[in-house]
């Protein structure tokens, strides 16, 4: 069964219409970019310096298993530096947001790679293996100056 499709064009992440009907995808792509661009809620002392939001998505309150969240932290990293431990905390970051394809059964082994190909870019590489043994792989740019998610890169 097919799922609504979401698609990444021009810095935004939006449905997309042909034919007068939505667009629907049997990958995972939209369950990634869900996942990726979703705001984690995080702990006070996770903060960056100067902020006060903790962000999150309001549906996790109400999660019938603790700790269940959606999203990712990533966006602790916006305007960060271009550092081994920026890339290092964002290969975190991603894995931590789709973990829960390996607790669903969606996925087996899921790798990733992230690392700073021009000023301020950020290359995130993903392969996510499934059970039967099949993997699909996801790439995609971020500008973290701008807060620009680029098209995807394969």
């Amino acid at each position: 069964m097919a799922d609504i499709g979401l698609f990444l064009k021009d810095n935004t992440i939006d449905i997309e219409i042909e034919k007068e009907d939505i667009q629907r995808e049997e990958g995972l792509r939209t369950s990634v970019l869900i996942s990726l661009f979703t705001d984690r809620r995080v702990e006070e002392e996770e903060l960056p310096l100067g902020h006060t939001h903790k962000r999150g998505w309001w549906g996790d309150m109400f999660s019938e298993i603790d700790k269940d969240e959606i999203g990712s932290k990533l966006w602790l990293l916006e305007r960060g530096k271009q550092t081994l431990e920026t890339e290092s905390d964002a290969e975190e970051y991603v894995k931590e947001s789709l973990q829960w394809m390996i607790e669903d059964g969606v996925a087996s082994n899921i790798s990733v790679e992230a690392e700073f190909i021009d000023r301020g870019v950020l290359a995130i590489r993903m392969e996510i293996e499934k059970p039967q043994g099949e993997s699909q792989r996801f790439s995609l740019l971020w500008d973290l100056e701008e807060n620009r998610i680029g098209e995807e890169i394969n």
